[in-house]
């Protein structure tokens, strides 16, 4: 990236401020803005503007990010406005205020309403807007458009995951302009280890929203286990992080109950290097969300592009995942993996993989190649030609 100066301030670097208020649940998208946060930071001086305290060692550990060119900005709320609906207001105020100060403004906050005034404003879109009929919303909708920014007027870009989030964007904000960033696989991180007999899921164990629908996948590999001779030498592990919140932690309990008496392993708030080696032994990987749900009427609840699912098939990994969201935009069905459109499918490609080692081997081989359309490189020349075309 060539040096990124700001008009009229000499030979300063641009500064860019990216407010991003989810990285203590270490998902996805967290590691998504970080990528992008370390790539503008080779070149700009960069901060994250935030309301909570960060555990940066956790963050990258877990994430396997590196963020030592990168500054926080914390903002604190007044003791006054500590109730939910003036927290609300605060935290609009307070950004909207603090995004004067830099050339570059990025909006990570999902449905966002904060008016931006940066030199530039760019909405990071993580999971596609949604509308609602429901009398009290519609309400609320139209007082949000009387006081903040609910329709991005402030915002120059729409910037997004996936073709499957783009569509969505397209749909509610027609006149803006949308360019798509794939997340980052670390496809240097990732390689196969001697395999074993492993299918395996990540993602955070938690429930509403775009959730990884574990406990129907426990669901299936236990009816496949009871079925299939051929699967009695075979486990079933689940990578994922949990936050302590109440329901979070009941789902989690819910499925290891479910698990018990299955070879079925839970790795729970676990390292990057645990997660490394499961990825390498691991023959298949399973990933089902948006299973049972409605995608024109529920598009934030499918998976938005599918890390995850990029960083198993660098390791080898087979996917078998389902036919939804971002994941057919990943995954070439019956090419580099399976795209499946019901549980009985995901049996059906399962025991194909499982019960063909010759088809398994020569998916395993498309699937280390696929990860790489999606590498660190390409990811590094994408967000140049997007970032630098608007710091123009």
């Amino acid at each position: 990236m060539r040096e990124l100066i700001c008009k009229g301030r000499g030979c300063e670097k641009m500064k860019i401020g990216i407010y991003t208020p989810y990285l203590n649940t270490y998902g996805g998208g967290e590691k998504y803005i970080c990528k992008i946060a370390k790539t503008l930071s080779e070149k700009c001086n960069v901060e994250f503007v935030v309301f909570e305290e960060l555990n940066i060692p956790e963050l990258e550990r877990r994430l396997n990010v590196h963020l030592s060119g990168v500054n926080i900005k914390r903002l604190k709320i007044p003791k006054l406005f500590n109730v939910s609906k003036l927290r609300f207001l605060a935290k609009v105020r307070l950004v909207s205020k603090v995004s004067k100060s830099y050339d570059l403004f990025l909006n990570q906050e999902n449905h966002t309403v904060i008016p931006a005034y940066s030199q530039r404003n760019i909405h990071l879109c993580q999971v596609p807007p949604i509308a609602s009929n429901n009398f009290w919303m519609c309400f609320k909708e139209i007082t949000k458009n009387l006081f903040f920014d609910s329709h991005l007027k402030t915002y120059s870009m729409i910037t997004v995951y996936s073709h499957f989030v783009e569509k969505w964007v397209r749909k509610y904000y027609p006149q803006k302009r949308v360019e798509v960033l794939y997340p980052p696989i670390d496809t240097e991180q990732f390689y196969p280890l001697p395999k074993e007999n492993i299918i395996l899921s990540t993602g955070r164990f938690f429930i509403g929203g775009h959730h990884k629908k574990q406990f129907e996948m426990i669901k299936v590999f236990k009816g496949l286990y009871d079925e299939n001779d051929v699967l009695k030498d075979w486990e079933y592990h689940l990578i994922g992080g949990v936050s302590i919140n109440t329901g979070d932690q009941e789902y989690l309990k819910r499925c290891q109950e479910e698990a018990r008496g299955y070879p079925i392993y839970f790795h729970i708030n676990t390292s990057f290097e645990v997660l490394k080696a499961l990825y390498g032994r691991a023959k298949i990987f399973w990933h089902a969300t948006g299973l049972g749900e409605d995608e024109i009427k529920h598009p934030e609840r499918m998976e938005h592009f599918g890390i995850t699912t990029g960083e198993a098939m660098s390791a080898g990994c087979v996917p078998v995942v389902i036919n939804k969201g971002g994941q057919p935009e990943i995954v070439r069905n019956m090419v580099d993996g399976f795209l499946w459109n019901t549980t009985e499918e995901l049996k059906e490609y399962t025991l194909k993989l499982i019960n063909n080692e010759n088809l398994w081997k020569e998916m395993s081989q498309r699937s280390i190649k696929r990860a790489q359309e999606f590498n660190m490189g390409k990811f590094k020349e994408r967000a140049e030609q997007i970032f630098m075309e608007v710091l123009k």
